[in-house]
């Protein structure tokens, strides 16, 4: 099975543009999968807006846990997600990455690499476990130092290189 499917539906002219359009007709949505011709993603599954600029990414659940689906977004306040239970179907309104959900037991891993020589990484409570931000005394959010293993460090020196970025931030998943 695919781990992501790609949904361009905003730029059809553009020949510079790397994914092929795809039309309407050919993307296919069921109760709990999303699917383009034979290529499908079962829920849970994550639903990212191609566009970085747009932070509002969705958890869809399968009916068989319940359905509806988890918005996470930028933090306001104290809040970085929103259950939703009666959201069950994806958006139609532009061009989204679908990659199959992969728990990580409630916690992120934010890594933050400096050219190809050094990466930092901090923990954090995931925003898909209950949507709150935790906070210490000061306001401030609650991450721990995380020691990166060299492998890991050879990962995020691989990342900064291949998308030529002096600083580059990424999450890694702890399954």
């Amino acid at each position: 099975a695919p781990r992501m499917l790609f949904v361009n539906r905003d730029a059809p002219d553009d020949p510079n543009f790397a994914w092929t359009p795809t039309e309407e007709g050919d993307f296919v949505e069921g109760d709990d999968f999303v699917a383009i011709g034979e290529r499908k993603i079962i829920k849970p599954f994550v639903e990212k807006p191609v566009d970085a600029n747009r932070h509002d990414v969705r958890i869809y659940f399968p009916s068989s846990a319940g359905g509806g689906c988890k918005s996470l977004f930028r933090k306001v306040g104290d809040r970085s997600g929103q259950w939703n239970p009666d959201i069950n179907r994806v958006r139609r309104d532009g061009s989204y990455v679908y990659e199959a959900f992969v728990p990580t037991g409630g916690i992120d891993v934010k890594v933050y690499a400096i050219a190809p020589s050094y990466a930092h990484a901090e923990a954090r409570k995931s925003p898909a476990v209950d949507g709150k931000v935790e906070r210490d005394a000061n306001g401030k959010e609650v991450r721990h130092a995380v020691r990166l293993l060299d492998d890991q460090k050879r990962v995020a020196s691989k990342i900064t290189s291949a998308f030529r970025q002096g600083v580059c931030g990424f999450d890694m998943l702890y399954t």
